[in-house]
């Protein structure tokens, strides 16, 4: 491929040499130094610049720093070239921004390898960018979902914890506004001790948070106190307050069992702390563990003071409230003895926010923690790091008895680095696979034909993450270097390499790892709903698939589809769409097991995979997910949106070659479930294979094909109103001897069908008999239009588990196609359908006995008969 390639080079045989050398492959430009560098980079746009370190004019620096700060959305790869480079010239230009530096004796086939390289860096640079401004949009979308469904769901949690503590409150009738000024307070005292003081540190916005939402259940124990206590209207007495005492632990403990089951622990823990020692005192004589000092936790010694002061305010049965100026005046005589001094000041100089709050008891003071912002750089340079962030990646070092990579190993160490050690390529593999480390360094061993054999493997092999490689070779093999290159090794160095160069080249490694790493993210993950692709679905469950025919192991899987997707998007746009789909991947993803996979099949289908699962077993679960999915609402504004979903199930049986043959047997039983209705779960194993035919033969299908459904329906057909009640569906059966009639609006627009098992169901209600047919119906009947093909029907039949299906003309109910009519219909018609005679499909099909029967079942009965009947027929001869 031709690359646009800058040469700034003041040699001029060096500067031809590299025109000639180039332009069999490239479109080559080139500059005597980098006075016009700019002006050519806008005109001829170069994708890589080969940059002389030593310019005539000394500016190659310079130019480096002007395209790595002003020019980096251009993308350019940056080659640095020198001879006899010193380390500290080399440190200097990585340091400057070169992607890499090599010698002008570099020979022609290794200087295109390394460009080669560098073009890969800089494709992946380009796709990243382009794929990141892509997701902007999702990602903002999300961000916006998650921020407005996490800033919902924390307000729903106030409110509860709100309730509860007003609940435990509420016995004491003259408390009023106690809870919402006491938090209130406690806020304002929290937020002056951030300002100014010793507690600045352990005051942030979670601390804010959580005091504002713990503070209020300070009191819940009380629920546990005796109304004759805590209603008494005078003083109590010792053993009264003795109990009383007794809501201090009472609230502790409920606070910290609550703690342990939930998932706001910080928020539970300090409610549990404030509960249990906010009647402490500073000087230890408080209750119940007489802490002292700052033992007593911060926020209870925060509350206390807040909780003493409105309680001084306020009116309550054994009390009068007194003027405020003098409550103050108490809470300052209690510093160092009742209160913490700090705490205290804090008050005091909180004091006229809190009595302009008293002023106004209706008003709840509301608080809301910064929440943390994403922002987004979509240029390359977000990839730039430092040695620092290249501190905590793996690296792992094959060592195979070298010193020099054994000095590697010691120099990554000191410098603070995960390092792993190994002998030998085969123990490689073993630890690449057991934690696939950031960074792979060995020796290039030309004489080991097993070395080409360990980077090939790690290109080819399926990893969780891209592993930089490193090759080490000695000066004498500098022309191996581009056969290295081409089997994919990122990087050759040399063993002379000296410590700072090889962690400056580390350092520019990590670049190159993070857009792998992003990359590949980009493409084995659905940007929408988080899930894996059907690709790299492909790509892990190939060991999966081997492990299960190898150990005879099931593996089955579940197609979900959204019923009426399309319906939604048109009703509410594609965003909405988006929600719902987003939704569901969420819903099931928490029902499915940690084993599972789970992927975006296409559009608003997802595909679950469950190994070691068979077939039953996957039904039960697909229909746990149906019974959740039925709970989940998508919010719209001030709608709730409701959805369903169909699925079809299948497992993997030694007539299923591979994972795409496994996936179309569970569409067929998707197909079959869709057709069934809404909510509907249909298990392969109930399905017939949709190429079977009713009769041996090719000749009914042609047949068939030529034919509507009008031609082979059953008509007329008999309907009850879903207002009728009860008594007159089961009469209508009755009399009739249907098991089940279609079910019709005022209009005689088809809603439903009624059988004979919905009934009994609705019976057992006591008031069901003038009950109307409408509550008791099922409405994902099965319907086709007259006009539709008779073959379709007829492969709906031979695959479902199912009785009959409703003909309609303009949604109005004309006729039933079931089994039996069907069969009887092909027979009327003529045609050899080697079933025996229509007397004996009548005593067979019209007993119903068979009715939950398949077709293909059916036939195969059929050829029992007949055997039967002819073996009888024998016998009497030979009598």
């Amino acid at each position: 491929m031709r690359y646009r390639l800058l040469v700034i080079e003041s040699n001029v045989a060096m500067r031809e040499q590299l025109l000639t050398a180039l332009s069999v492959h490239h479109d080559v430009k080139t500059l005597l130094d980098g006075t016009e560098v700019h002006q050519a980079i806008a005109e001829f746009k170069p994708e890589l610049i080969l940059l002389d370190f030593h310019l005539a004019d000394g500016s190659a620096i310079e130019i480096c720093h002007s395209i790595r700060h002003l020019l980096v959305e251009r993308q350019i790869q940056l080659l640095v070239l020198g001879q006899g480079m010193g380390e500290a010239e080399r440190l200097q230009a990585f340091a400057a921004g070169a992607d890499d530096i090599i010698d002008k004796s570099i020979g022609q086939l290794e200087l295109n390898a390394k460009i080669d390289v560098l073009m890969r860096l800089r494709s992946a640079l380009v796709r990243a960018t382009s794929a990141e401004r892509k997701l902007e949009g999702y990602t903002r979308e999300l961000e916006r979902i998650v921020d407005k469904r996490s800033l919902a769901i924390q307000a729903t949690q106030d409110i509860a914890v709100f309730a509860l503590a007003k609940l435990a409150d509420s016995r004491d009738t003259e408390t009023g506004e106690h809870l919402v000024r006491m938090r209130a307070y406690s806020q304002m005292i929290a937020e002056q001790l951030r300002m100014s003081g010793p507690y600045q540190d352990e005051i942030d916005d979670q601390f804010l948070a959580d005091l504002f939402r713990s503070s209020p259940l300070h009191d819940i124990g009380k629920v546990g106190i005796s109304d004759a206590i805590l209603l008494k209207p005078g003083s109590l007495n010792s053993e009264e307050f003795q109990a009383m005492k007794e809501h201090v632990r009472i609230g502790a403990e409920t606070l910290e069992e609550a703690a342990r089951s939930g998932q706001s622990g910080s928020f539970f823990h300090m409610a549990a702390q404030i509960a249990r020692y906010h009647h402490e005192r500073w000087d230890g004589e408080g209750y119940l563990e007489g802490l002292r000092g700052s033992q007593i936790p911060l926020p209870a010694r925060i509350v206390s003071v807040a909780d003493v002061f409105d309680a001084l305010t306020s009116k309550r049965v054994y009390k009068e409230a007194i003027p405020r100026e003098s409550a103050r005046e108490m809470i300052r005589e209690g510093s160092g003895t009742q209160f913490d001094p700090t705490i205290v000041d804090a008050f005091l100089h909180a004091f006229d926010k809190m009595v302009a709050l008293s002023n106004q008891p209706s008003q709840a003071v509301r608080f809301q923690a910064a929440l943390p912002t994403w922002k987004a750089n979509h240029h390359w340079g977000k990839y730039q790091a430092t040695v620092e962030s290249f501190n905590k990646e793996k690296l792992l070092v094959v060592e195979s008895g070298s010193i020099e990579l054994g000095s590697i190993s010691n120099w990554m160490q000191s410098a603070g680095m995960n390092v792993r050690r190994c002998e030998s390529y085969t123990e490689a593999m073993e630890l690449i696979r057991e934690d696939c480390p950031t960074v792979l360094i060995t020796n290039w061993g030309v004489t080991d034909p097993d070395c080409e054999m360990f980077f090939r493997w790690i290109r080819e092999e399926h990893l969780p993450q891209y592993v930089y490689t490193m090759a080490v070779i000695d000066h004498q093999e500098i022309l191996e270097a581009s056969k290295i290159y081409r089997l994919g090794v990122d990087d050759v160095i040399s063993q002379e390499i000296s410590r700072d160069e090889l962690l400056a080249r580390l350092n520019s490694a990590v670049r190159v790892i993070e857009l792998e790493n992003h990359l590949r993210n980009v493409e084995r993950h659905d940007p929408l709903t988080g899930l894996a692709t059907l690709r790299y679905l492909n790509d892990q469950l190939k060991r999966e698939w081997a492990r299960t025919r190898n150990y005879r192991l099931p593996v089955a899987c579940v197609i979900i589809d959204i019923d009426d997707f399309s319906e939604i998007n048109q009703k509410y746009g594609m965003e909405v769409g988006d929600k719902v789909l987003q939704k569901l991947a969420e819903t099931i993803s928490e029902q499915g097991r940690v084993i599972d996979y789970l992927c975006r099949l296409d559009c608003d289908r997802l595909l679950l995979v469950l190994p070691e699962c068979a077939e039953i077993n996957a039904f039960r679960i697909a229909k746990r997910i149906e019974m959740q999915i039925e709970k989940v609402t998508v919010d719209v504004g001030s709608d709730q949106i409701r959805y369903s979903v169909s699925m079809g199930v299948a497992q993997r049986t030694k007539q299923t070659p591979n994972l795409e043959s496994l996936l179309d047997h569970a569409k067929a039983a998707l197909a079959v479930a869709k057709k069934s209705g809404k909510r509907s779960v249909v298990r392969y194993q109930d399905c017939e294979d949709c190429t079977g035919t009713i009769v041996e033969g090719d000749q009914v299908r042609n047949h068939l094909e030529h034919m509507t459904a009008s031609e082979i329906m059953v008509a007329p057909i008999k309907c009850i109103i879903e207002s009728e009640p009860v008594e007159a569906a089961v009469k209508l059966l009755l009399s009739n001897d249907f098991n089940s009639v279609p079910v019709v609006d005022e209009h005689g627009n088809l809603t439903g069908v009624i059988s004979e098992k919905d009934l009994m169901l609705a019976l057992r209600k006591h008031d069901a008999w003038n009950s109307p047919v409408s509550e008791f119906m099922r409405q994902d009947v099965v319907r086709f239009e007259e006009n539709e093909p008779a073959i379709h029907v007829y492969e709906f039949l031979s695959q479902a588990s199912i009785r009959r299906v409703i003909i309609v003309r303009d949604n109005r109910p004309t006729g039933v196609i079931s089994r039996g009519s069907c069969l009887r219909s092909l027979q009327t018609q003529g045609t050899d359908a080697m079933l025996g005679s229509p007397e004996e499909l009548a005593s067979m099909l019209d007993s119903g006995v068979y009715e939950s029967a398949t077709l293909g079942q059916l036939r195969d009965l059929v050829k029992q008969f007949r055997q039967v009947s002819e073996y009888r027929r024998s016998k009497e001869l030979q009598i």
